[in-house]
């Protein structure tokens, strides 16, 4: 069973995750019947649901695909060396298919990201690009 029911006795808290909370509020669960026998063993901790800290400065790259990578070396790296740099993204996703599911994604990005960085720059309006943008008129 991965849902769990931990106590911190440090902090005097009974901690849920978010699984064993949803199944908790079903009177006839034995998750319920556990969360109920621990309370009547620690009647002064205080019930709480685990939270999962996210990073908010992490840097994500929706829509960047294999698919996408290939399709953005095809059309934007010069013919000369067109051939070259496909082998290369193929090989590179050919050796990552060694590694655990974790790490194939990661490699292959880190390598596209620095060979283009531009790609990573996409979206992002500069300063000036937002001074210049021209104002709605008002009907």
């Amino acid at each position: 069973m991965k849902n769990t029911l931990k106590i911190n006795f440090a902090e005097r808290k009974i901690v849920m995750d978010r699984e064993f909370s949803t199944r908790a509020t079903n009177p006839f669960s034995p998750e319920y019947l556990k969360l109920q026998a621990v309370r009547a063993d620690y009647p002064n901790f205080t019930v709480v649901r685990k939270t999962i800290k996210k990073n908010p400065h992490k840097e994500t790259y929706k829509g960047l695909s294999y698919q996408y990578m290939e399709d953005y070396i095809t059309t934007h790296e010069p013919r000369e060396t067109r051939k070259a740099v496909l082998e290369e993204f193929y090989e590179k996703r050919l050796i990552s298919q060694c590694h655990s599911q974790a790490f194939r994604y990661p490699v292959i990005k880190q390598w596209f990201l620095a060979r283009y960085p531009e790609i990573a720059e996409f979206g992002i309006e500069t300063k000036e690009e937002t001074l210049l943008k021209p104002l709605k008129e008002t009907a």
